[in-house]
């Protein structure tokens, strides 16, 4: 089998998970195609059910017949490791030498501060004392103290190198903990491969080019975006950017990159539309795609059968005299009634002879799946005998949760429709059509049960869902390797991803656009190591509608702040994220962007401006009024004063609230206003500013050093028997 050599082509990364596309080439062989290739170095983190395979250029009527998921095991030499390893191998063994000579020098230091003049002892009877030997008492101390010296600068030294050798070790670490997990490996890699079956014409004049999709987990991204302004804050440009995150176990490396907001493992699936009849009852269409079992399917055995060897019938084992006991009457005098019979108390029963033209039926060489072990019973005796041999019991198509068929209302089972041909004498009936369920129509995931399966061969049903394509896989990898320790922690490594703290203000995709789905393809290359950290790839520039305003509110903030509308000009939606601000060639701040339809106006706060002045002063007067005197005036006087102190003109918007009469109080309270200058409106929020009652606006354009002064009155009146809950002061 030809292995070609692929390389990473294109990734589309979803909201969980990406798309991945390798192209691969075919060459020639003496004028021919190959059969069947072979593709290795796919991650551990693909999705076998994701793969597809097309032919991209070849020759006409080249297609990919058959695809099969498999392992490959790559066991590099020892110079192979990568330099990152070696290097915290040296360093620890660096590390681990230098303890144990600062152990060693230790050892010395401690021998030699035990090193000092002995005296004999005195013998008794002595008169005069011994003479002390001085020189050599001098020459031992002056020995301890030189080799004292040597030793503490050794140590020294060493101690030294130890602190600068666990830095190293330290170092080096964190170099391989930040290293990409595509090149993060022990001395046995395991891969994910993939065999491709091709047909058509391979005796072809050209080679072939192959591209390979597949799915992958461990990869997600959130938008975010880059904001120039001039200090007019006047047509600036927006960039959207994505910061891609991804442990799939590859680098992506010089790939056609782009990302999408839609699920990649959402489930679509085509309505199927039923014809409305009007008339007579009419048995539903058979559905395509699935044919009954032909008549006479046990007679394809019966060469298969005849060969195997006829099995011993084992000798019937005697019961217990226990059981010999005859049944005593009750006070009736009848017998009592027997108890139900233990199958593991009943002789072995005769196999029913084999139908005439027939071969006989014999006994399988080794138990399969439709017909279990034995099971062992303990009798009352306390006697384990083995199980009477049965004939198994018709195999039952399961599909998960359901039945393979859906019986119709006569309850026919499956067994009955499987027979095919009618049975003895009487009135025949014919059995009804049966409808496959889905699971039968899935044909990826049926097989065919083996030749021992007496009660399921030569019919297709759907695999078990333990018996997945990747067990199917490992079968055929031969290595000393745990290769499903591996296959877990790469999906232990692919869902960290999701552990990952994300950029401030970010949103995922899902979040901010749930109700419909957009994909942004990357302008240039880019490269996406697989290192579980945040990389930031710019997508497009952003063609956007920019228009600088001033807002200020000063019944709550005496101050000005910088405001952008921003429209969107796009066919395509902006999603909701963070957005650099840069004014000039100065970083200014990040401010969040909510979501933006086509043709929508958000507005983006930018902070304060100290440049434009602020004061508001109010007075308060309150009467009596009305007929008699019956009514209390409360009259509230505003004025704001406004000073623009930039170099160019400004749009300010000053915002005030007028109060605002329930509709259950309307008789008793009346709220008019009075005198406005210059006149102010009703402010309309933009989409998704919340609405306030009784806000007015005014919107002012101030030239370079112009002051203005902005004027309203308005008078609340009540009845003069009454007060407003709180205070009558309104402002």
């Amino acid at each position: 089998m030809l292995v070609v050599t692929s390389n990473l082509e294109a990734v589309t990364v979803h909201a969980e998970g990406a798309l991945c596309t390798r192209v691969a080439t075919v060459p020639m062989a003496g004028g021919m195609l190959p059969s069947q290739v072979r593709i290795n170095g796919l991650p551990l983190s693909l999705q076998p059910g994701s793969l597809r395979a097309s032919v991209v250029h070849g020759p006409s009527g080249l297609a990919v017949r058959d695809l099969r998921p498999t392992y490959d095991v790559q066991l590099p030499p020892e110079v192979d490791v990568p330099a990152e390893h070696r290097a915290v191998e040296e360093a620890e063994h660096r590390l681990s030498d230098l303890t144990q000579q600062l152990a060693r020098v230790g050892q010395e230091l401690e021998a030699l501060s035990k090193l000092s003049p002995g005296f004999p002892p005195r013998p008794k009877g002595a008169q005069e004392p011994r003479g002390a030997p001085v020189s050599a008492m001098l020459s031992l101390m002056s020995f301890v103290d030189t080799e004292l010296a040597a030793l503490h600068s050794r140590k020294l030294e060493l101690e030294r190198q130890q602190r600068d050798a666990e830095a190293a070790l330290r170092l080096r670490r964190s170099r391989v903990a930040e290293a990409s997990s595509s090149v993060r490996s022990q001395r046995a890699r395991v891969y994910r491969a993939v065999v491709l079956t091709l047909s058509g014409p391979l005796p072809a004049d050209q080679g072939a080019q192959l591209a390979l999709e597949y799915a992958v987990q461990g990869a997600r991204w959130v938008p975010t975006y880059d904001l120039r302004l001039p200090r007019t804050l006047e047509e600036g440009t927006l960039r959207m950017r994505a910061s891609v995150l991804q442990r799939t176990g590859e680098d992506w490396t010089g790939v056609k990159l782009a990302v999408s907001t839609a699920d990649l493992a959402r489930h679509a699936e085509v309505p199927e539309l039923k014809a409305l009849r009007i008339g007579r009852h009419q048995p539903p269409p058979a559905r395509s795609g699935w044919r009954e079992a032909p008549p006479g399917l046990e007679e394809l055995f019966a060469g298969y059968d005849a060969s195997l060897p006829t099995p011993t019938q084992p000798e019937p084992t005697p019961l217990p005299a226990v059981f010999e006991q005859p049944r005593e009457k009750n006070k009736s005098g009848a017998m009592p009634m027997a108890p139900e019979p233990d199958y593991a108390m009943e002789e072995v029963a005769e196999p029913p002879p084999p139908p005439p033209g027939a071969a006989p039926r014999r006994a399988p060489a080794r138990p399969s799946a439709a017909a279990p072990f034995p099971e062992k019973k303990k009798s009352r005796g306390g006697v384990m005998m083995p199980r009477a041999s049965r004939p198994p019991p018709p195999a039952k198509v399961e599909a998960e949760d359901e039945g393979a068929f859906d019986d119709d209302e006569d309850g026919l089972s499956l067994d009955a429709a499987a027979l095919g041909g009618g049975g003895g004498g009487g009135a025949e009936r014919t059995p009804p059509r049966q409808n496959p369920s889905d699971a039968l129509l899935d044909y990826d995931r049926l097989t065919m049960a083996p030749a021992e399966d007496l009660g399921a061969r030569g019919r297709l049903q759907p695999r078990p869902g333990h018996l997945t394509r990747e067990l199917v896989a490992l079968a055929e990898v031969h290595a000393q390797l745990d290769i499903t320790v591996r296959v877990a922690l790469s999906v232990k490594e692919t869902l960290s991803v999701w552990t990952a703290t994300a950029p401030a203000w970010s949103q995922p995709p899902r979040t901010s656009s749930p109700h419909f789905d957009a994909r942004f393809d990357v302008e240039t290359r880019a490269d996406v190591p697989s290192d579980g950290a945040w990389h930031t790839v710019p997508v497009l520039s952003v063609p956007v509608g920019l228009s600088a305003e001033y807002v200020c509110v000063p019944s709550v903030e005496p101050r000005a702040f910088r405001t952008v509308r921003v429209e969107n000009r796009t066919p395509y939606p902006l999603l909701a994220g963070p957005v650099d601000v840069t004014l000039e060639n100065e970083f200014l701040m990040t401010s969040p962007l909510p979501t933006m339809a086509p043709g929508s106006t958000q507005r983006l706060g930018l902070g304060v401006e100290e440049s434009i002045k602020v004061a508001r002063n109010t007075r308060f007067d309150e009467a009596t009024g009305g007929m008699f005197g019956g009514s209390t005036m409360l009259t509230h006087h505003v004025s704001v004063e406004l000073a623009n102190r930039l170099a160019n003109r400004v749009l300010v918007e000053v915002c005030e609230r007028v109060p605002t009469v329930p509709a259950s109080t309307e008789k008793d309270i009346k709220v008019e206003e009075l005198e406005v200058a210059p006149l102010w409106q009703k402010r309309m929020p933009l989409p998704g500013e919340e609405k306030v009652e009784g806000e007015r606006a005014w919107r002012v354009v101030l030239q370079p050093g112009e002051a203005q002064t902005l004027k309203a009155t308005w008078t609340v009146k009540i009845p003069g028997n009454k007060m407003l809950g709180g205070g009558n002061r309104r402002t």
